[in-house]
């Protein structure tokens, strides 16, 4: 499901970076925290911030690890992820949809996930060490 309104800061939702990046940029698709509120103007636009099942060698100060319980939905159900905090990006809604699993019967459930305050003042904080502020 592709978003028309944009969700709060914190939800955990999956980007297409699969269209218009070209490597060393991520170039599939992957989930991703949303970082900004609704902003005037900008009303079909939203920036994330990546997340990746890799271990980042070395470990860096913009980068987190977060641990889901439970896990995301398939093919994103490491238990453990790594925001990657030097990789923000500003995007249109058409890039974004919400994560979902399905039942026995075919129906998608969604997974509208949001990070805790807690968790996203850490997100925050690795964002600013990735953009060297």
């Amino acid at each position: 499901m592709i978003l028309k309104t944009h969700p709060p800061p914190g939800t955990i939702v999956r980007v297409d970076l699969s269209q218009g990046f070209a490597p060393p940029e991520m170039v599939k698709r992957r989930p991703a925290i949303i970082l900004s509120p609704p902003i005037p103007k900008r009303m079909s636009l939203c920036s994330i911030v990546p997340l990746s099942t890799s271990d980042p060698a070395p470990v860096l100060p913009h980068h987190l690890q977060l641990a889901f319980n439970p896990p995301l939905p398939k093919p994103y159900d490491s238990p453990t992820m790594w925001l990657k905090g030097d990789f923000v990006l500003t995007i249109s809604f058409r890039r974004l949809s919400l994560l979902f699993s399905r039942r026995q019967d075919g129906q998608r459930v969604y997974d509208a996930r949001q990070l805790g305050e807690e968790e996203m003042n850490r997100v925050r904080a690795c964002v600013r060490a990735g953009l060297g502020l």
